[in-house]
């Protein structure tokens, strides 16, 4: 018989209404155990926030959590909030060194509600962790399994509201940060964006993730001109929204932004790109290769 561990972290999947009205998390893992055959479970109820208020803390939480229990169950699979999930997702995929299934899942609507997407979720979810096809940390969403730190949600309302970003996969597993680690700072390049606002932004972080256009680029003038002052004592990642990542010798503006300093996100996402950042504290990262499949 297969043992699994049910993680529960708060989210929609375990929402009910407050007090105002608005959803938030209320159920414990007990409340939404699968059932499967030749499977027991153990539940650890381990936080219960909204994941729209998740800090570093809440990774270190789960972060011990996974790797201290993982000798004794054949899988994990951790119930999670969507909106951060990408984030969370790339904080485990790149610390958690391991052959056995560690899966995320959560929902768009409350478990228990009608038509609700979490049992099926659920139920997937654990599925995988016993048949153990999908070893490391995953995704599963909607039928879809997707690596942990390649997760792009696109869509806020579907229940199919995730997507592989790029097929990017870790190369290599890091250490989790002891001291916390230093925070990133991330930017989106708009029109409307001036060279002040990208070293405004750069100030007390360590490293930065600029999340430009299409296959990415900088403008030219004072945007240039910061990251290229900056580029000289932090590291900067050039990232896109665009599923399938940056390709910077593409276009004149991408060559521009590895001229000025910047390195290329590839497959990275600028979640993915923001929580390598700060899990490597910037000393030990240096240009990484896509690793898409």
């Amino acid at each position: 018989m297969k043992k699994l561990l049910l993680i529960t972290t708060g989210g929609t999947i375990a929402s009910g209404h407050s007090h105002s009205g608005g959803l938030a998390p209320e159920k414990n893992g007990a409340d939404m155990l699968p059932v499967l055959e030749d499977v027991s479970f153990d539940v650890l109820d381990l936080y219960a926030i909204d994941s729209t208020d998740v800090t570093s803390e809440h990774w270190r939480l789960l972060y011990n959590a996974v790797t201290e229990k993982l000798p004794d169950y054949d899988g994990i699979v951790i119930l999670h909030g969507t909106d951060t999930m990408a984030y969370t997702g790339a904080v485990l995929a790149f610390t958690v060194n391991t052959d056995k299934p560690v899966i995320l899942t959560g929902s768009m609507l409350p478990f228990g509600v009608p038509d609700s997407d979490a049992p099926g979720n659920i139920q997937f979810a654990a599925l995988i962790a016993k048949y153990g096809k999908y070893t490391g940390v995953h995704l599963v969403f909607a039928n879809r399994v997707i690596g942990g730190a390649d997760i792009a949600k696109v869509n806020s309302t579907d229940k199919d509201a995730f997507r592989r970003y790029s097929g990017f996969r870790p190369e290599r597993t890091v250490r989790f940060p002891e001291n916390g680690g230093r925070l990133p700072a991330v930017v989106k390049l708009t029109p409307f964006t001036a060279g002040t606002d990208i070293m405004r932004a750069a100030e007390g972080h360590s490293g930065m993730v600029i999340e430009t256009y299409g296959a990415g680029g900088l403008p030219t003038g004072e945007i240039t001109e910061a990251v290229t002052e900056l580029a000289k004592k932090m590291l900067i990642i050039i990232t896109t929204p665009c599923l399938g990542g940056t390709d910077l010798e593409r276009y004149e503006v991408g060559r521009r932004a590895l001229a000025a300093g910047a390195l290329p996100g590839g497959g990275m996402s600028a979640e993915c790109a923001a929580a390598y950042l700060w899990i490597t504290e910037n000393s030990e990262l240096q240009h990484i290769a896509s690793g898409c499949e």
